[in-house]
């Protein structure tokens, strides 16, 4: 490994780091010194890091995805003192087939009865590691658990840095297996690591062959077919009538400037920055001099009825000031006259995850001939540094942009509004009236939308995190993200100091009750850095996220706060209470022109009624 390049010498330290933290830490672990294939056989060797004598004998592994909808066993498991010779024949590891696309972490295990069989996780069953402790859950259709069951220890392995190889998707790898014989007929199998924590997991992609068709099976697929085409005439017909029928209702228009319209489509009644400006229009008697409507439905995936469209179409096509909340696809389907306002208030404050152009040859990216977004004339945002990054989400002028203040950050900056929630939340909560210190996990979703979100519980050790509190008498409120159902599993001798705050939507009344905040990529951030408190970001799966989502800066220089890792280094910043609060001030002053509580009359009076302020600055 002499004259080894810079790629090559990061690679063996992240190896040789993570193994030695490892060690420190008294984890157990296998340290892979050998993964190679021989003709189909996979072949890795290794030594098993911390385990006692006695548990050496009753150790196996197996290969098992994330989401333990697939796995299989390894077919040869042989151990000699300390070191393991495992082998797979991944033509016939699936019940004598080849092995199934998915990325398989490989994992050393204690045998337990039942271990052989199929352990798939669904709605109601999900399979999820605690510390290295296996749990078997039974959940209801609303999340809860019902009944747990511990099956036994899981733990990861890791290529040594004595191995010269490296991961790659080569086919000259002796770490990867590769065989096409067409577009349609492969079978990849590719040695790789976890980009965060380096455990070894194998990624395979199998195509199989397609058999021939049967008349009876071509004449199913070309009814689907026609079932597609037909589906597609439907949606085109019904956007021809949305447009024509806003072009007919365009005619009623009055256009005094006095008609605004509050909708949404993703809320099923007024709420979040929608809410505070109506709400403070009604308080400044705005409404004797503007009409109010509303439309409003809980998801972009609801249909309406045929009345409930007219309606609204009649809202769209007649109204002078049009404010939405979040992404419309409805709203992005005509074009306004000239002297028709459409404001975004969007939902999320502050310049964080990357969004719309900004993830351009990334998951979840826009066409480039897209409308949505352009229609908008007015977008408030808290700075001109998140002017800059909406406007390139958005792919649209920096002119439309005005850092005038988010409305619902008004009431951090009320003595009295921030005293009243704070009792209420101590009513929601009691346990925190006596706790020493309130901590709150309010971490993002994993996954793409609100049908395949999910959390990775494995990530935490709720005991561990426990007996913490226990030791501090502190309280832990845990906010997942509103897009994930399946609850957090407390340990029943923690119930009293971990509470699920789930049923409760509001996020940021909660944050009046809390001390420190540990979050990671969510943009409650900027609210809770106007409270001025600290906060710690447990971003376990960073370089994964960057790799997928990415952020419109460097993480690292983002962030008000210190960055860990995995759930040890969480712990020990608890313990220490080293926040690097020093960061917060610049955080506060890039991320905020405005920092009074006069956000909500700033867009009433610049953005909904067109009065120039004194201070014409953009920046």
């Amino acid at each position: 490994m002499d004259n080894m390049t810079p790629e090559f010498e990061e690679i063996y330290g992240n190896r040789r780091k993570t193994i030695e933290r490892l060690k420190e830490r008294n984890k157990k672990f296998a340290e892979l010194t050998r993964v190679e294939f021989k003709r189909v056989i996979l072949h890795i060797e290794g030594e098993l890091v911390g385990f006692e004598k006695d548990e050496l004998e009753n150790l196996s592994a197996r290969f098992v995805t994330h989401d333990r909808t697939c796995m299989f066993p390894a077919q040869h498991f042989e151990v000699s003192g300390t070191h393991f010779h495992l082998t797979v024949n991944i033509m016939s590891a699936n019940n004598e087939a080849p092995i199934a696309t998915g990325d398989y972490d490989l994992k050393i295990f204690t045998k337990y009865k039942g271990m052989n069989k199929p352990q798939i996780s669904t709605d109601t069953v999900d399979y999820v590691l605690s510390g290295s402790t296996l749990l078997k859950l039974i959940y209801d259709n609303d999340g809860r658990c019902l009944s747990k069951q511990v099956l036994t220890n899981e733990y990861p392995c890791i290529i040594s840095d004595k191995v010269e190889t490296i991961e790659d998707d080569t086919k000259a790898n002796p770490m990867n297996f590769k065989l096409r014989r067409g577009a349609e007929n492969l079978f990849y199998a590719e040695s790789a690591s976890d980009m965060d924590t380096l455990e070894y997991k194998l990624a395979v992609t199998y195509k199989e062959p397609k058999p021939s068709q049967t008349l009876p099976k071509r004449i199913e697929k070309m009814l689907q077919n026609r079932k597609k085409l037909i589906i597609r005439d439907v949606y085109g017909l019904k956007i021809w009538c949305f447009k024509k029928a806003f072009s007919f209702f365009k005619h009623f228009a009055k256009k005094n400037g006095d008609i605004i319209l509050f909708a949404s489509g993703s809320r099923a009644e007024i709420g979040g920055n929608e809410k505070v400006i109506y709400d403070r229009m009604i308080e400044r008697g705005l409404d004797s001099k503007y009409k109010f409507r509303f439309d409003f439905k809980a998801s972009i995936t609801v249909n309406r009825s045929i009345p409930a469209m007219i309606r609204f179409v009649y809202y769209l096509a007649t109204s002078d000031i049009i404010l939405i909340d979040d992404y419309y696809p409805d709203i992005y389907l005509v074009d306004y006259p000239k002297n028709v306002k459409v404001l975004q208030v969007w939902h999320a404050c502050g310049a964080f995850k990357s969004l719309g152009f900004e993830r351009l040859g990334k998951p979840g990216a826009p066409p480039f001939n897209t409308r949505v977004h352009k229609c908008y004339t007015h977008v408030p945002v808290s700075s001109y540094h998140s002017a800059l990054h909406h406007a390139e989400g958005f792919a649209i002028d920096e002119k439309k942009f005005y850092p005038v203040g988010i409305p619902r950050t008004d009431i951090f900056f009320d003595d009295e509004y921030k005293a009243k929630t704070r009792e209420q939340m101590l009513e929601v909560f009691p346990e925190c009236k006596t706790a020493k210190t309130v901590y709150m996990y309010a971490p993002t979703f994993r996954g793409n939308n609100a049908n395949n979100a999910h959390f990775p519980f494995d990530k935490l050790d709720l005991t561990a995190w426990g007996k913490f509190l226990d030791e501090t008498d502190s309280v832990l409120i845990v906010k997942l993200h509103p897009f994930v159902k399946r609850r957090i599993e407390i340990p029943d001798e923690y119930a009293h100091r971990i509470l699920d705050a789930s049923d409760y939507r509001e996020v940021n009344d909660i944050l009046f009750i809390v001390d420190v905040l540990i979050t990671d990529y969510s943009s409650i951030i900027y609210e809770m850095s106007l409270l001025k408190k600290p906060m710690l970001f447990f971003a376990f799966d960073q370089k994964y996220y960057e790799a997928t989502r990415d952020f419109y800066e460097p993480y690292e220089e983002l962030v008000p706060g210190k960055i860990v890792h995995d759930f040890d280094e969480l712990m020990t910043a608890l313990r220490d209470k080293d926040y690097e609060f020093e960061k917060m001030d610049g955080f506060i002053k890039k991320n905020f022109k405005y920092t009074d509580g006069k956000s909500t009359d700033r867009v009433i009076d610049q953005l909904i009624m067109g009065i120039e302020p004194e201070d014409n600055s953009r920046r």
